[in-house]
């Protein structure tokens, strides 16, 4: 049976948390395939405002700071929504002042999430430039680790995924369950 068959017959409340507060796994892939119907046409702010509004507080942005794009539009659809950042300890300086005029201009709350090991840790047990001689490894611990960590906080996430940066992303639905 499909999460969709299963909410036409009443088998699957979207609005039902599961008893540590989360909405079980199929309310969730329901609710993503609702909104990817709902909104697949709708504009940026519409689709944040449904977001934040369906989510509440089980729901962050994630940004890398290139730019401020996706925090500026959360701030202003979702004000004090939190905004994940993967603090790798590799950006660079102009990255990071990103990062801290967000915190400090816009009505977000910006979470700085780092590794469990700093950088000297890591090139002190793996070596230097792990991410070199190992990248998935590197990456891993960087990167997936921590946003894994940090996710698990919440039961939605939004990020800025542009379709036109590659034929993969072309078809990128503007809501989607993420089967992990």
């Amino acid at each position: 049976m499909t999460v969709v068959a299963a909410l036409n017959l009443g088998l699957v409340d979207l609005n039902a948390p599961v008893s540590d507060g989360r909405r079980s796994r199929a309310s969730l892939e329901a609710l993503a395939l609702e909104g990817a119907a709902l909104l697949k046409d709708a504009p940026a702010e519409e689709i944040a405002r449904w977001a934040a509004s369906t989510f509440g507080d089980r729901f962050c942005v994630t940004s890398s700071m290139a730019d401020a794009v996706v925090a500026h539009l959360f701030s202003r659809a979702a004000p004090g929504v939190d905004v994940v950042f993967l603090d790798t300890g590799l950006h660079f300086p102009e990255t990071l002042k990103v990062r801290d005029i967000v915190a400090k201009t816009m009505n977000v709350n910006v979470r700085s999430i780092r590794p469990r090991m700093t950088v000297g840790q890591q090139d002190g047990e793996y070596g230097p430039r792990l991410f070199n001689s190992r990248p998935d490894e590197c990456c891993f611990i960087r990167k997936v680790e921590p946003l894994e960590r940090a996710l698990s906080d919440y039961d939605s996430w939004a990020t800025g995924l542009r379709r036109d940066e590659s034929p993969t992303r072309a078809n990128t639905p503007v809501v989607a369950f993420d089967q992990k």
